[in-house]
């Protein structure tokens, strides 16, 4: 259940197949060798990012479907058919930590993330894995669950990420609340890799203190977490290159992922506000079209 001052920075130590895949019959990504994989130089990025790569991501259609499962390598790679028109997206959640003067925890994504390095993002931002995955040796099941896997998921990636503990966190603490679908390449110059995702909107509320005794960040993963006011959000949002308002300059070089920048100018402070006067809020039922959604579509017989 959610529970109804100056915002904290910390810092982590900065560490800083010859065919494309096919759909198959049910809309699932067919394994194949990829075309690509020589026109990726493994060599310029880590290890550790690397192997995580290999993670078995669960594939859905436009509603949110399970129609099959890819690596988290193939599912991102900016000319495969998960990223082309029609192609389906993966499932993923995005975590909004609160406290209880209801600021907001985000994160620095480290330099070494192979995807949107060095961006700001909610507080946890990640991907529920296939029945009988693995995640760094440890067999996952249940995270295919719909919303009760989701927060699975995000209690494991919580723990890895930035420390915090799934008994700091526990499952009755998060409230699902929507799904939202996007798709955005990476910036710059004929990017590699971009992101198509049904991402579940998980709230959760902590004591303050509580989070910032478990806090204990990954510097493989995270750079920074910072506490912000839903004051702060808007002005740290909107004050960024990709999302200052229409007429407005950059007020900062901070980069912003699209998924918390597009969810935040979209839809978060209607639920931030609603919280903030003790309001219940419930789960909609429904799959927000964001940036890029439509488009992804355009191919899909059902698009809306």
């Amino acid at each position: 259940m959610l529970l109804a001052g100056a915002s904290l920075f910390r810092s982590a130590a900065f560490s800083c197949r010859p065919f494309p895949t096919a759909l198959g019959a049910s809309g699932s990504c067919r394994s194949a060798q990829r075309w690509y994989a020589s026109s990726i130089d493994t060599s310029l990025y880590d290890a550790s990012q690397l192997a995580m790569m290999e993670e078995m991501c669960i594939l859905v259609d436009f509603d949110d479907n399970v129609i099959g499962q890819d690596t988290k390598k193939n599912v991102h790679v900016i000319d495969d058919v998960c990223m082309l028109p029609g192609g389906p997206p993966h499932r993923a959640f995005s975590v909004f930590l609160f406290n209880e003067r209801w600021e907001l925890l985000v994160q620095k994504r480290c330099a070494d993330k192979i995807l949107f390095p060095q961006h700001w993002a909610n507080t946890c931002c990640s991907h529920p894995l296939a029945d009988g995955a693995t995640f760094l040796g440890t067999p996952i099941h249940g995270e295919a669950d719909g919303p009760s896997g989701t927060i699975q998921a995000a209690r494991r990636k919580l723990a890895q990420e930035l420390g915090i503990s799934p008994e700091a966190v526990p499952t009755e603490s998060f409230q699902f609340l929507t799904k939202v679908h996007y798709k955005a390449p990476l910036p710059g110059h004929a990017p590699k890799w971009g992101e198509h995702e049904v991402d579940y909107i998980l709230l959760c509320q902590r004591p303050h203190a509580a989070i910032e005794a478990a806090l204990n960040l990954n510097p493989n993963e995270v750079m920074d977490v910072r506490w912000l006011s839903q004051e702060e959000a808007v002005e740290f949002v909107d004050g960024s290159a990709d999302f200052a308002p229409a007429g407005q300059a950059a007020r900062h070089e901070e980069l912003i992922s699209p998924w918390f920048g597009t969810i935040a100018r979209e839809l978060l402070h209607p639920w931030w506000s609603a919280l903030k006067r003790g309001e219940t809020l419930e789960p909609d039922g429904k799959i927000h079209r964001l940036a890029g959604a439509k488009e992804a579509m355009v191919v899909h017989a059902g698009a809306r």
